[in-house]
């Protein structure tokens, strides 16, 4: 299977790219410098996941690791290069990345204890322990593992790749549960959460489900651990009582997902969120790489403003539905274990938890 390769630019033509980008005042070739950048790090995407699974089978955990890989989106890209303007395009570190989602924080602790281990050549960046918002969680309510590491081979084959970065995340479905629901909270409230940049009041809600669902079903602090259980339960209560946060995820419809032949990875996922086909749900499956690249880029120019395009990859297609749930506008599970949650604690408010009744808003 062809990949791209990095054209050769250096990291000073990359980042002023980034930089017009940035500002913009983009370049004709500007946007065709950013494309070679993202599609050659499909390469690397490749080769990771492939040691990933490697390992998950040696572990015996097929049955309970799920393992996904995607590109950055282009505009999402573009847009944290606006967010945050420290970062260089040459050092932005998730354009490539691989999801592994765990039944619990013991199993996700075992395995990634054996890839940090691991004799490998690829350089970690930073201290191990750099991303671990598990231990220490986001300010959002954000918890998972995340490890960057940089692409490093003495191939003659694989060296042109060398320096590009790669991000691994590490999720419990607890974790990914929250996670996901945060992110269809976004779209169907148009807001911001993931990047602390919405409504204070919705902002808290998730923050409070984090710790909820740390607690509960983890055993863990979250994000505001000294909060005694009788205080969590009633503020989170009179908070979706008031704003009904939750109560909109679920009233969302799951899209059907589509089935795909068995021998196609890789899959163009297509979200419709305006126009005549807002609300449906498309994907596409391809067995070449370049051709998945190549119609990535081509669908996100005609449908930019109108639908959410990602490229993603998993060996299974349900693999891929569980990774990428937010595509699927299915927060079944978040809401599911919410209630659990709060019903694990209800004896510290002295009360029942009653799910509310189905309503639209």
């Amino acid at each position: 299977m062809p990949f791209v390769e990095p054209a050769g630019y250096s990291k000073g033509e990359l980042d002023r790219v980034g930089e017009r980008i940035r500002v913009g005042r983009v370049l004709t070739a500007d946007m065709h410098t950013l494309e070679n950048w993202r599609a050659a790090h499909l390469y690397v995407i490749n080769t990771f996941q492939s040691g990933m699974r490697s390992r998950r089978s040696r572990f015996g955990m097929n049955d309970s690791v799920t393992i996904a890989q995607r590109l950055k989106r282009r505009p999402t890209i573009i847009d944290k290069l606006i967010r945050e303007p420290g970062m260089s395009l040459s050092r932005m570190h998730d354009i490539a990345g691989c999801r592994l989602i765990f039944p619990d924080t013991g199993t996700l602790g075992q395995y990634r204890d054996s890839v940090l281990m691991t004799k490998a050549a690829h350089d970690i960046v930073g201290d191990k322990d750099r991303y671990d918002y598990i231990r220490n969680p986001k300010m959002t309510g954000y918890r998972g593992i995340h490890d960057v590491y940089k692409y490093n081979v003495n191939s003659v084959g694989g060296k042109k790749w060398n320096g590009l970065r790669i991000e691994i995340q590490y999720r419990t479905r607890v974790q990914h549960a929250w996670a996901t629901a945060v992110e269809i909270s976004d779209i169907v409230n148009a807001t911001r959460i993931k990047f602390n940049d919405a409504k204070e009041e919705i902002s808290r809600l998730f923050i409070l489900s984090s710790e909820l669902l740390s607690r509960a079903h983890e055993n863990l602090p979250g994000p505001c651990p000294s909060i005694h259980d009788a205080d969590l339960v009633h503020e989170f209560i009179q908070l979706e009582d008031r704003i009904h946060g939750i109560l909109r995820l679920r009233n969302i419809t799951s899209q059907q997902f589509q089935q795909f032949a068995r021998t196609s990875k890789l899959f163009l996922l297509i979200n419709h969120t305006s126009g005549d086909r807002e609300g449906t749900f498309q994907a596409e499956a391809f067995a070449d790489s370049a051709a998945a690249v190549q119609r990535y880029s081509f669908l996100e120019r005609e449908l930019q403003g109108v639908a959410d395009v990602v490229l993603v990859g998993a060996s299974q297609q349900d693999q891929i539905k569980l990774a990428y749930t937010n595509y699927f506008s299915d927060a079944s599970e978040f809401i599911a274990l919410i209630d659990s949650a709060v019903e694990k604690l209800k004896q510290a408010v002295g009360s029942v938890w009653t799910a509310p009744p189905m309503q639209v808003f």
